[in-house]
């Protein structure tokens, strides 16, 4: 009995191996044959390309089913909590706060979830800055909000980054995995 059930989930991996081969064989030979159909048809298909959209501060970009717009920045030194009894500062010396605020809108027709890190900042030499964590504060920071179908959030966004920094773009993502991205020069 152990041998038939050794080979039973043996069995089973090998065959699951075997149909996914099988599986890709027979798409690349429909693909073959529709490019060859294609060709004696002399049907062309273009490449699709994507247009990436540059908009700047005060102008909306959408990113599949979301759309983005950055409504302000401001570099400082602390930000408040707790009514003013408590403040954040940065971690590094020599660092200030880029809070950015923004304004995101669901487009869709299911509910999405936001956070900071949906959010990155780019400069014109190649630096990349993840966001700051801002639990509670007194103004509005993005935590894994959820946005309904056809409404939209107004929060800010926290970068530590050296004072004076210029060349820069905010890049947005939908999906959690960050699929789908797009930029918004802040110069």
């Amino acid at each position: 009995m152990k041998k038939i059930l050794k080979f039973g989930c043996g069995g089973l991996v090998t065959l699951f191996v075997l149909l996914v081969i099988i599986g890709f064989l027979v798409g690349d030979s429909e693909q073959s044959n529709t490019d060859s159909n294609n060709k004696s048809n002399n049907v062309q298909t273009e490449p699709v390309v994507e247009e990436t959209k540059n908009v700047g501060i005060g102008e909306e970009l959408t990113v599949n089913k979301v759309t983005f717009k950055v409504n302000s920045l401001n570099e400082v030194n602390e930000i408040s909590a707790a009514n003013g009894y408590m403040k954040y500062t940065p971690d590094a010396e020599g660092a200030v706060f880029l809070n950015v605020n923004v304004t995101v809108r669901n487009d869709g027709n299911e509910m999405i979830q936001t956070d900071s890190s949906f959010f990155k900042l780019k400069t014109s030499t190649g630096a990349e800055y993840s966001p700051s964590t801002i639990i509670v504060a007194d103004d509005k920071y993005f935590t894994f909000e959820g946005i309904n179908p056809g409404l939209a959030l107004t929060g800010n966004v926290v970068f530590e980054v050296p004072p004076g920094l210029t060349g820069l773009d905010l890049q947005v993502q939908t999906g959690f995995w960050g699929t789908e991205t797009g930029i918004i020069n802040l110069n």
